[in-house]
């Protein structure tokens, strides 16, 4: 995604991050392409279970994020139980409600430790 306002990108992530801990997400992570003045961000979120996800989007104060990322794309790794795609798609993060680019990749094989 791009970063409009890098100051209020940091703002908002220091905040969220708090939040999403309490939500009990496993990873709320963001990548940037430069330090100093980042324009492009990528956010890596790994929930526990669908209670986590479904209090992140209960959190997310939405209208803040888009205030600081535009160009939003997104990748579903893994097999997301029915109830949490359900309420991805209701909140329109999930085809056919998703209006960017969005690719689910099913969780193949692999050991889970």
């Amino acid at each position: 995604m791009d970063v409009v306002d890098v100051d209020a990108a940091r703002t908002y992530l220091r905040e969220q991050t708090v939040t999403e801990e309490s939500n009990g997400m496993h990873s709320f992570e963001f990548f940037i392409n430069e330090m100093t003045n980042p324009t492009k961000a990528v956010l890596v979120e790994c929930f526990r279970d669908d209670e986590c996800q479904a209090a992140h989007l209960e959190n997310l104060r939405g209208d803040q994020f888009a205030q600081v990322f535009t160009n939003f794309r997104m990748s579903v790794y893994g097999n997301p139980p029915r109830s949490t795609r359900d309420r991805m798609l209701a909140n329109g993060f999930w085809p056919p409600a998703f209006e960017g680019e969005f690719r689910h990749f099913p969780y193949f094989m692999g050991f889970r430790g």
